[in-house]
Order: structure tokens, then C-alpha cells, then sequence
């Protein structure tokens, strides 16, 4: 009794092992933010911590502000240093943005940005995207290609000017 009694804890021991590496493969790879640095036509950086944004994601043709209050970001950004992104930035804010995750049939999404009460900024993300990953491909500004993964090495940040 004893001899099946050690039989079965190893099994079970065996089968639990096989499945913890199983689950260790199947995980799941994301970058899909990128940032903005807004300037005014001198370049003098003009984003403060009190600055009012709001993110709007088109879904079906239609933009809904971001609220969900279950992120850790629920407004779809978050201001941060530039040089949290870059070290070689300056020693400046920038927007950090979530953009949208709905998605058309071409893996793009977009998400509209609007600083203050300067003009809503569009931004369209294009996406390389499988079952265990997401990373961004390409960001349009305003439907300007302005950062390219194939292309730009720097991190995604994005320069506008207002």
C-alpha cells in the first residue's frame, strides 16, 4: 500500500511540475504606449502636472473618453519625466499614453488626445499583434507617419507642437 501510496504523490508531483513549465511558455508580451512632448513654436515645453487632458478611444467610429477605473491609469495616460523614457531626454514632462486596444481588421486603433484648450490631436497606432504578444508598429500623428519601429530606434515619442 505504501509502494502505490509514493507511486501516486510522484505522479502528481511529476504532472505538476509538466504543467508550471507549460504555463511559464504561454505568457504574454506587451508594448504598446508610446509619449508625447508638447512644445509651443519656440520649443519651450508647455505640459505641467496640472495640464487638462482628456484621451478619448474611437470604437466603431465613435470616440469615448477613457474612464476605467479598474486601471491603474483609468484615464488612458499618465504624465511623466522624459527622462523616465529616455535618458538622454530632458529634464522635461511628457504624456505617457495608453492608447486604444480597439482594434480594426488592419491591427490599428486610434485614439484622440486633446492638451488644455488647444485642438484634439488624432493619433492612429498600427500594431504587430499575435496570440502571446502586442507591440506598436507605427504611430501617425494627425495622419503624419511620425515614429516607425523599422525605422526610429528611439523610444515612441512623439513631438507636438502647439
Amino acid at each position: 500500500m505504501k509502494k502505490i501510496f509514493y507511486l501516486l504523490l510522484l505522479i502528481g508531483a511529476l504532472s505538476s511540475s509538466c504543467n508550471e513549465k507549460e504555463e511559464t511558455m504561454k505568457g504574454f508580451s506587451m508594448n504598446r504606449i508610446f509619449f508625447i512632448e508638447y512644445a509651443n513654436a519656440d520649443g519651450t515645453n508647455i505640459l505641467n502636472y496640472d495640464s487638462q487632458i482628456e484621451v478619448y478611444y474611437d470604437r466603431n467610429g465613435i470616440a469615448e473618453k477613457v474612464h476605467r477605473s479598474n486601471l491603474s491609469f483609468p484615464l488612458g495616460y499618465t504624465i511623466t519625466n522624459i527622462r523616465d523614457v529616455s535618458p538622454e531626454g530632458l529634464n522635461e514632462l511628457c504624456v505617457k499614453v495608453f492608447p486604444s486596444d480597439y482594434m480594426d481588421d488592419e491591427k490599428s486603433s486610434i485614439t484622440s488626445i486633446k492638451l488644455d484648450d488647444y485642438q484634439t490631436d488624432t493619433i492612429k497606432c498600427q500594431f504587430n499583434a499575435s496570440s502571446n504578444s502586442i507591440y506598436l508598429q507605427k504611430i501617425w500623428y494627425n495622419k503624419n507617419l511620425v515614429w516607425d519601429k523599422e525605422t526610429t530606434k528611439a523610444p515612441q515619442i512623439i513631438r507636438i507642437v502647439k
